[in-house]
């Protein structure tokens, strides 16, 4: 496709034109750089680049009908007049051409390398329409071969799927910003590699969506009025008065402060509405600074509200109504006597009596502690820190079994949320300066201790002891499915920031390596392990810092079923033909 110039042209004799025949090509060769000359049967002349965009396989060695040239090794056809693929996917630059003196002449000038973004993004976009990862990778590619910074492309990617997202933002939304902190290793090109696990993922969870339509701004909105409309599911409204706050001025850190109210109401989509907000926090703040970036902001905050609006209300199902019963007393009767503390001393006892309670306690335990925690000014964060503890302890505890039991409805993906939402409700306490920062306490603890089912039994359970293994070894019991061996190397390894970091690095690769194949599981496992190592840093000097890390490492050395249609028909025959409902451990 033609682009804009920016320099001085720069025309190349390339062969007399009477060396062309009519409705023939020829390839003219300079500096590692092929042309294929096309001369039509209107006696108009036409130069493209000679490799075909979808593998690269010269174009010359196909026909030319027309205007149409076809590449002959995949039948894709290009409009020689512009480039436009007409079947297949990208299109093929081409170059301006003039004819001097009987010599056929192509100007080589490049292009400002900005001008192809539009183009490029359209296509990329077409590539997460129709699911076809491969043409958007191509794309992709090609933007950072131009320039374009690769944060960007990530958001790129949320704004889509916020845009096209059913029911508002998807997994791509999270796993755009979680790849951000891969390409602190992953440079340059290779920025390619965790970009395109967000592809995958975006275009598996829209493909073929249309684009929803947004409402027109709402001004005056305000907190309260979004917070009834939200409540009402009047999705059109909520959006109207978010755009009517964002084309306001509202600031961001304010914006923010109301989502995480909204989200703060009910214990939202199995805990996904908060981790998608902290994410979405974490890529917008690594994008530089360019005009037109309100509307993107705006656009996907939208989907994340689309998502609040539409999403179930967990803390009303029956699993989840005997927490917010216990938790609305606490409230209505203690909330005049304490205030959450937000830094101090703390007290390491109590948070580590919520942790054990959280994991093994009864219900009326586990809130009683939780509360009296609280009421004795034990600080939010460390009482974060100790659920994410707990949730790390419930995913290394995690039944394998269960992974592959068609009879249950729990999957590694059921636990793995826990420790995922738990990360999310720490950094919410953290950012969130308001006493409603506590309910992400209470949403974090009952969401854990209802994970009880999908334990291993007491006497199956067993603790990992260090022992000192090559990083390569690790890696090759994690591939052999050998958890005690691969948790044992784990240990050593986390004992030394360098061997620490090595590790890292090695299970980044790992989950990149299509080990494993569907994109959401793909992303359950980056996410996880980008919060498992978060955490380890967070957690300091704490005994447990290390269990994130090693739930991680047993998910990742264990069996893993992914495909699950054989489970769909059994379920679908039980439920439409027999009326009998999956059974669920947690729920």
């Amino acid at each position: 496709m033609s682009e804009t110039m920016t320099g001085a042209a720069n025309w190349q004799a390339t062969l007399d034109l009477d060396e062309l025949k009519t409705g023939g090509m020829s390839v003219w060769k300079q500096d590692g750089q092929q042309i294929v000359l096309c001369r039509t049967e209107e006696d108009e002349v036409f130069a493209l680049d000679n490799r075909c965009p979808h593998e690269g396989y010269p174009l010359n060695t196909g026909d030319l009908n027309g205007c149409a040239l076809t590449c002959c090794w995949h039948n894709w056809k290009f409009d020689v007049r512009s480039g436009a693929c007409t079947m297949g996917e990208e299109s093929v630059r081409s170059f301006p051409v003039r004819v001097v003196d009987g010599t056929v002449e192509v100007d080589l000038a490049e292009p400002d390398p900005s001008a192809a973004w539009p183009d490029l993004l359209k296509s990329f976009d077409e590539g997460l329409r129709k699911h076809q990862v491969a043409r958007s990778v191509r794309d992709g590619v090609r933007l950072l071969q131009k320039g374009f910074d690769p944060q960007r492309l990530l958001a790129c990617i949320a704004l889509y799927d916020a845009r096209h997202g059913e029911y508002g933002s998807t997994h791509a939304t999270p796993i755009a910003a979680d790849a951000g902190r891969l390409l602190e290793r992953y440079t340059n090109l290779k920025a390619m590699y965790p970009i395109a696990v967000a592809i995958d993922m975006c275009g598996d969870a829209n493909r073929l969506r249309p684009a929803r339509s947004r409402p027109d701004a709402i001004p005056g909105g305000d907190l309260d009025g979004l917070r009834k409309a939200v409540e009402a599911e009047q999705v059109p409204r909520a959006l109207g008065l978010l755009r009517g706050a964002f084309d306001a001025g509202v600031a961001l850190p304010e914006i923010d402060r109301w989502m995480f109210t909204l989200i703060s109401d009910h214990f939202l989509n199995f805990g996904h509405d908060l981790i998608y907000l902290t994410k979405v926090q974490e890529l917008l703040q690594r994008l530089v600074p360019q005009a037109g970036d309100r509307e993107l902001i705006e656009e996907i905050y939208g989907g994340l509200l689309y998502s609040i609006c539409t999403g179930t209300r967990e803390d009303s199902l029956p699993y989840m109504q005997g927490y917010m019963t216990r938790f609305a007393e606490f409230e209505t009767q203690q909330a005049q006597a304490w205030a959450p503390a937000r830094t101090g001393p703390g007290n390491p006892a109590l948070a580590e009596w919520v942790r054990t309670a959280a994991l093994d306690g009864s219900l009326k335990d586990a809130v009683q502690r939780l509360t009296e925690a609280l009421a004795c000014g034990t600080s939010l964060e460390q009482l974060a820190r100790a659920l994410v503890s707990a949730a790390a302890t419930r995913l290394l505890r995690f039944n394998v079994a269960l992974d592959t039991d068609p009879s249950v409805a729990e999957t590694w993906l059921w636990a793995t949320h826990r420790l995922t939402f738990a990360c999310a409700a720490r950094l919410a306490v953290e950012r969130m300066d308001d006493p409603r920062a506590v309910h992400f306490l209470l949403q974090s603890l009952a969401f854990t201790h209802s994970g009880r089912g999908m334990d291993l039994p007491p006497d199956e359970r067993s603790e990992a002891l260090a022992q000192p293994m090559e990083l390569d070894e690790v890696l090759q019991a994690i591939g052999a499915q050998d958890c005690s061996r691969a948790l044992a190397g784990t240990l050593h390894h986390l004992d030394d920031p360098s061997r620490r970091q090595a590790l890292r690095e090695a299970l980044e690769d790992l989950c990149l390596s299509d080990s494993l194949v569907r994109p959401i599981v793909v992303v359950h496992a980056i996410k996880t392990l980008v919060v498992a190592f978060e955490e380890y840093e967070v957690a300091a000097d704490s005994p447990g810092r290390a269990l994130p890390v090693l739930a991680t490492v047993r998910m990742l050395s264990s069996p893993i079923q992914e495909r699950r249609i054989r489970e769909a028909v059994q379920r679908s025959i039980e439920w439409v033909g027999e009326g009998k409902m999956p059974r669920k451990l947690t729920q």
